[in-house]
């Protein structure tokens, strides 16, 4: 269980640097400050060069995830005016996710973040595991050693051992307004209807005056009827609507004062008559938070709040980020990709 957990994070940081609005984005290089390279380099990240085996341990399962998710003719979609094809765009976007980690992992030393030894442990199963579910055909394919996973597993917990050094201290209270979702039902008789020209028209004045009367018949019926609930008065003419709403919803469907109203009713509270420029409503409230959706929304808030810790550090770090392709093998990897294209159209 907690392996399954310390990997669960791994992944998770990846998919998080991925999606940074940080990311490198592109990278000036200087011709006369190219690395010699090796052979098998892909590219370099400040001098560290990354070989074209851990470039296809990144690849691999984002290539095996895009043709499952979405088939061969995502090869042949050109991303802009320009005609950069997909494959192009991925080629980038792995080269920056392989990028971020290493510029997180790296400051690992400076902020005293390290491996523990049970980290170790955890990584050299887990390298373990990943290399069984691996065909011999696929080792010798991409040429996958187990040290070379887990290398790659030890730059991302590093990784993500920084993040969670950077955002140990942010604040974790929300307010109810924040992320309190109410179980509610409510009665609505609008003021308008739709004529056969498809436009919204109001009823007329009289017409809306009797919507009001029928719907204050209501809601003397509930007063005298301790214990009622508005599903005891359902009929042609009124329909109960269930609803899952924050306050923020509530905003979004009700004037910002009616909202007010209907957030703070307490459970089982039934709400006073309420009336916006097209409809009268009563609100009823049958439960005061629904937990999975204000632990969502707490979670979400909280994770925002990390977010930004960290990519204000980020931001900082990647001033000083010198990427650089070895151009042979970068053209490589993009004609496979577009070969891509061509082969599976």
């Amino acid at each position: 269980m907690k392996r399954k957990c310390k990997l669960t994070i791994i992944y998770f940081l990846i998919l998080v640097l991925a999606l940074m609005t940080v990311s490198c984005g592109r990278h000036e290089e200087k011709e006369e400050k190219k690395p010699e390279f090796r052979d098998d380099a892909v590219f370099a990240v400040n001098g560290t060069q990354v070989t074209r085996d851990e470039w296809n341990l990144y690849a691999c399962p984002i290539l095996d995830e895009i043709d499952n998710l979405y088939g061969k003719d995502i090869w042949n979609f050109k991303m802009d005016a320009e005609g950069k094809l997909f494959g192009e765009a991925l080629q980038e976007y792995i080269r920056d996710k392989i990028v971020n980690v290493k510029v997180v992992a790296g400051k690992a030393a400076e902020l005293g973040v390290r491996l523990t030894e049970d980290d170790r442990t955890e990584i050299s199963i887990a390298a373990s595991e990943y290399m069984e579910k691996l065909s011999e055909e696929q080792k010798k394919e991409y040429n996958i050693s187990k040290e070379l996973v887990e290398n790659v597993y030890e730059d991302n917990l590093l990784a993500t051992k920084v993040y969670e050094y950077l955002t140990l201290n942010v604040d974790t209270s929300t307010e109810e307004t924040e992320v309190r979702h109410m179980v509610l039902r409510y009665i609505m008789l609008p003021k308008t209807y739709e004529n056969k020209s498809g436009e919204t028209v109001f009823y007329s004045d009289e017409e809306i005056a009797a919507r009001k009367s029928r719907i204050e018949a209501v809601k003397a019926a509930i007063d005298k009827n301790p214990g009622a609930t508005l599903k005891d008065f359902e009929s042609d003419d009124l329909t109960v609507t269930d609803l899952i709403v924050d306050y923020d919803g509530l905003k979004e469907r009700l004037p910002e004062d009616m909202a007010g109203v209907v957030f703070w009713l307490r459970e089982h509270e039934i709400s006073r008559i309420l009336e916006s420029d097209e409809a009268f409503f009563i609100f009823e409230c049958v439960k005061l938070s629904d937990e999975e959706r204000t632990k969502a929304a707490r979670i979400k808030i909280i994770e925002q709040r990390e977010q930004q810790v960290f990519e204000e550090a980020y931001v900082e770090w990647k001033k000083d980020v010198e990427v650089i392709n070895n151009d042979p093998v970068w053209k490589s990897i993009t004609d496979m990709f577009n070969a891509r294209s061509d082969t599976r159209s």
